[in-house]
């Protein structure tokens, strides 16, 4: 393997991810201090994990960060680390899935989408996705662009100014005219970064896709195990989008727009 993954240097998602290593070796973890959890040996398993993880011991650090995960804790820097600890032991799609799924919390850290990338290189399907509407790619675009953090503090703060504001026009004999014109602003403010929160938040508007987890799966015309309905294979890995469940098989599309069945179990959500 050229490349190697790093760590996660902090625990918090709004912490930077470490950078994928250019040597044969993990990168050393940050002295830096994780934010206070409020569990204490949620924090301690996490410390423990990477302890594991720069000591070669890649089952002990998954089962560190695992266990922190049933604690209920979750940020793009844990999925990250177990994306890393399933790739050290050879589980590409258990990887590809947790770096999707830090990828869908922290859409714009390059290190996540550099280890992904790097994944999905090595899984067995040569699947070439069909070129994207470029209106979808701009809403995601515009979805995508603010961080997290700085989208709620738009929302509350716009809300609370054009409060503010308006409490002035209403209470203030003489208001400015600029108080009026501000007041709006600041509303279409709280209500633009607000709605984009809400789409991210809730996953509004974004299709279901999952990661094919089994060794190969025979890609169906129709739910059922007839061989006779046997359309293609696909491996582990393979990203695919759900469009239908139906007694325990999904229909699923690939990137190419290839469609068809396979069982249910043989993947999982990202």
């Amino acid at each position: 393997m050229s490349r190697a993954f790093g760590l996660a240097l902090t625990w918090a998602a709004l912490a930077g991810l470490a950078p994928p290593a250019s040597s044969a070796q993990p990168d050393p973890l940050g002295q830096e201090q994780p934010p206070a959890l409020g569990q204490d040996n949620a924090e301690a398993l996490f410390h423990e994990g990477n302890r594991l993880y720069q000591a070669e011991d890649y089952s002990g650090a998954l089962s560190a960060y695992l266990a922190v995960q049933v604690t209920g804790l979750s940020s793009p820097a844990l999925d990250y680390n177990i994306g890393n600890a399933h790739f050290r032991l050879g589980k590409l799609g258990s990887a590809i899935l947790h770096y999707e799924r830090a990828r869908r919390a922290a859409p714009g850290d390059e290190n996540i989408r550099a280890n992904l990338v790097l994944a999905r290189s090595l899984t067995a399907d040569d699947i070439i996705p069909l070129p994207e509407f470029w209106v979808v790619q701009a809403v995601r675009w515009v979805v995508n662009l603010a961080p997290r953090p700085l989208l709620i503090g738009g929302a509350l703060g716009g809300y609370a100014a054009a409060c503010v504001l308006f409490a002035v026009v209403l209470l203030a004999r003489r208001a400015g005219r600029w108080v009026r014109p501000l007041a709006a602003t600041a509303l279409a403010a709280a209500a633009l970064t607000g709605a984009n929160l809400a789409v991210r938040e809730l996953g509004m508007a974004q299709t279901e896709r999952a990661v094919l987890l089994a060794e190969s799966v025979p890609v169906q015309s129709a739910p059922s195990d007839d061989p006779a309905l046997r359309l293609f294979t696909i491996h582990e890995g393979a990203v695919v989008r759900i469009d239908r469940r139906a007694d325990g098989w999904l229909e699923i599309v690939l990137e190419d727009g290839q469609v068809g069945w396979i069982p249910a179990d043989t993947a999982e959500t990202i």
